[in-house]
């Protein structure tokens, strides 16, 4: 959800000659997850009974869950861990973006379905249930300067006390109290969290955070099925409602050990990865457009209702839609620098 934010870090650009892509590649994979998890719900809803007559069924929804549930996180982390700075050029590029693709998906499904609505294209402009994450984000950005200059003027170990206080407050109220403010991880009090962990990574790269690559692998996929043995637990005491949460403390283990997962990976500069990272956010935009979902989750609910090998046959449908809708930034990226870049000289 965030690779077009990509272009306001510009924090970590200053310190090297060419993005590395190994984060890049963690935005190419977390906008997948992100893909995957609104797929999820196509899937049976995992209850007591699927648990007894459909016992792997129900533990696979349960693991895609906890593996994908990350997607966000790491997102923001990224961005904390490079540090949001404020440019016009940048700024202009996101917002374009955004503005982009909310004119052109109502008016090519217009073009597909042979119907307008005036209203409809309104309502895709602002769709508050569908397009959390820009609100959430752009509030983030707005509020970065203050950020940025707290963590700047903080000790690393002021940073880490106070990251321990705002998650031992955000697991209480937000997580287990389900306080609207943090609104289950989905605001921008709780994309501050994470922004300051992001932080904090960039200045602790000693002890744990500088395991090998295998070791924090390991976390993320052993936090996962701990995630998947709560539910479970949860599941045969009668509990239907899912631990699963942006905000719940085992979520940003497992996020921040994927981030590191990658972080530690060596693999340079490599051209097609980072072109890729540049348009992922058109995928997120695209896919969750109030015009453009519903054909999304209907092609899911197909999928998974005609078929016997359904995760299969839907990977292949999300990688489609993830290499349409990055193909189709790269014409976005095209006219944004024939007309916004150019007249505002950027």
């Amino acid at each position: 959800m965030e690779a077009g934010a990509r272009a306001i870090e510009d924090r970590g650009m200053s310190r090297t000659q060419g993005r590395s892509s190994n984060i890049e590649l963690l935005r190419i994979v977390s906008m997948f997850l992100v893909l995957m998890i609104h797929y999820i719900p196509s899937r049976p809803v995992p209850t007591g009974e699927t648990l007894v007559h459909d016992t792997l069924g129900t533990l696979f929804t349960l693991e895609l869950r906890s593996i994908c549930f990350v997607c966000v996180n790491c997102f923001i982390l990224i961005s904390g861990y490079f540090g949001i700075r404020w440019r016009l050029k940048s700024f202009a590029n996101l917002l374009f973006q955004i503005f982009f693709w909310v004119i052109v998906c109502p008016l090519a499904m217009a073009a597909i379905t042979g119907s307008f609505e005036l209203g409809g294209l309104l309502r895709a402009f602002y769709n508050g249930s569908t397009r959390w994450f820009i609100e959430a984000y752009i509030g983030l950005y707005v509020i970065a300067p203050v950020l940025n200059s707290f963590i700047e003027k903080s000790t690393r170990r002021e940073l880490g006390l106070f990251i321990l206080a705002f998650y031992l407050f955000g697991t209480v109220w937000g997580y287990v109290g389900q306080a609207v403010d943090f609104n289950r991880g989905m605001s921008v009090i709780s994309l501050m969290g994470l922004y300051f962990i992001g932080a904090y990574l960039r200045e602790n790269q000693e002890g744990v955070f500088a395991r090998p690559a295998w070791f924090h692998l390991a976390v993320y996929l052993v936090t996962g099925f701990v995630m998947v043995g709560i539910a479970v637990a949860g599941l045969k005491a009668g509990i239907s409602k899912s631990p699963h949460s942006l905000i719940n403390p085992l979520i940003i283990l497992e996020s921040v050990a994927l981030f590191l997962f990658f972080k530690q990976l060596n693999l340079g500069s490599i051209a097609w990865i980072n072109s890729v990272a540049a348009s992922a956010f058109a995928v997120y935009l695209i896919h969750m457009d109030s015009t453009v979902n519903p054909y999304y989750k209907a092609a899911c609910d197909y999928i998974e209702a005609h078929y016997s090998l359904s995760f299969l046959y839907t990977l292949a449908f999300l990688i489609g839609v993830f290499v349409v809708s990055v193909l189709a930034d790269k014409v976005r990226i095209v006219v944004y620098r024939l007309t916004v870049q150019r007249w505002l000289k950027l």
